[in-house]
């Protein structure tokens, strides 16, 4: 096997690629390694968790065609101390009887790197099942989707409906849920395909999947398809493909409950002001629960923070509200990381009654996603 290609036009792709496949368990494991694969002057790099798997296809120059297995640290830190304008050419000769190595040259630097042969390599293939549904989205769209949820889902929670992005379709609105069981983050855009009149489509994409899922998606990219099996769903996009394993959860809990059935309160207040004084006073929360007290009353919102040695910090900041007071407790970083995800100069904060919770929405709505996050008040 032996190609020439502009470093810049894969070493990203190649990071990602070599970064999911480092992520499986045990450093003897063959999963470890990433396929090296040159065919019809295309070079596929692929790599797998047995969980995720993860290719990418680039064209190059290509003087003889072949397939391999590499580690996937080894080729990752090699390439990345090699400048992005380099032009590096790749050389394996598996016509030798001795142990293969893999010769990456550019320049003055040559790297050679022991391979394997790409047998008993995982192969993950969801064609194996019957396509169940599918539906097609821009990927602008679904990037800012996920973003909007993505920090909300639990990374270890026992409840497996908790480790997940839940997405439903229906008609032509796509909603998507995220949650650790303290907040829950509710984010909705369109589909360029809608579903049939009254049919509702709903699966669980565990987060590592979804994340790997964003890395790959363009911010004003073109409209991609995602197919769903039993238990996988796939896509291809800008030159990658994704396939992964689903959370497959009996009877999960109807999302859309936890929001408030009624609003009582709603105050506006500056999300950069509100951002910038729920910092200065969680400095002196409790490190247990880091609830910072915010008490509106008209004209003013007064944030305290007091930790178990009795240390306390406040501060005040002036809103636009009249009505009576409202106490609620929240944990700062939720909120801290509600108010980042979002765009909009003003927030929306929504009390129910009773509060048991806080409802919070930007006042300026993104033109392709609406959002709503629901934050459980911290008892102290």
């Amino acid at each position: 096997m032996e190609f020439t290609a502009p470093l810049a036009s894969f070493i990203k792709p190649l990071q990602n690629v070599c970064s999911l496949a480092s992520s499986a368990s045990g450093n003897e494991d063959l999963s470890q390694n990433v396929v090296l694969a040159v065919k019809d002057n295309t070079l596929t790099i692929r790599g797998t968790n047995y969980r995720i798997e993860l290719s990418y296809s680039v064209e190059v120059a290509a003087v003889s065609e072949g397939e391999i297995l590499v580690a996937a640290n080894k080729l990752r830190d090699s390439l990345s101390k090699l400048p992005n304008a380099a032009l590096v050419s790749f050389v394996c000769d598996q016509d030798s009887e001795d142990d293969t190595d893999l010769v990456v040259k550019t320049g003055q630097t040559t790297f050679k790197i022991r391979t394997r042969s790409t047998e008993g390599f995982p192969n993950f293939d969801p064609q194996k099942e019957a396509v169940m549904q599918s539906f097609t989205v821009n990927q602008g769209k679904l990037k800012k989707l996920i973003d909007a949820v993505i920090f909300c889902i639990s990374p270890d929670d026992f409840r497996d409906y908790l480790r997940g992005m839940r997405i439903d379709i229906k008609d032509d609105c796509l909603t998507a849920f995220g949650s650790d069981g303290h907040r829950l983050a509710m984010a909705e855009t369109t589909v360029e395909t809608p579903l049939p009149e009254g049919e509702l489509f709903d699966v669980i994409l565990p987060r590592p999947s979804v994340a790997e899922l964003y890395k790959i998606l363009d911010q004003g990219g073109e409209n991609i398809e995602l197919q769903f099996t039993k238990n996988n769903f796939s896509t291809s996009c800008n030159g990658y493909k994704l396939s992964s394993k689903l959370l497959v959860v009996s009877n999960p809990p109807n999302m859309r409950g936890v929001l408030p059935r009624e609003i009582g309160s709603v105050v506006p207040v500056s999300r950069a002001m509100l951002k910038s004084e729920i910092s200065k006073v969680s400095v002196l929360s409790s490190k247990r629960v880091n609830g910072v007290n915010l008490l509106f009353t008209p004209g003013f919102l007064n944030l305290r923070a007091e930790n178990s040695e009795h240390e306390v910090a406040t501060s005040q900041m002036p809103i636009n509200y009249q009505g009576q007071e409202l106490d609620v407790t929240l944990n700062a970083a939720y909120v801290n990381e509600v108010l980042t995800a979002m765009d909009s100069e003003e927030v929306n904060f929504m009390f129910p009654n009773p509060v048991i919770c806080v409802q919070l929405q930007p006042i300026t709505a993104d033109a392709d996603v609406k959002t709503t996050y629901i934050i459980s008040r911290v008892v102290v």
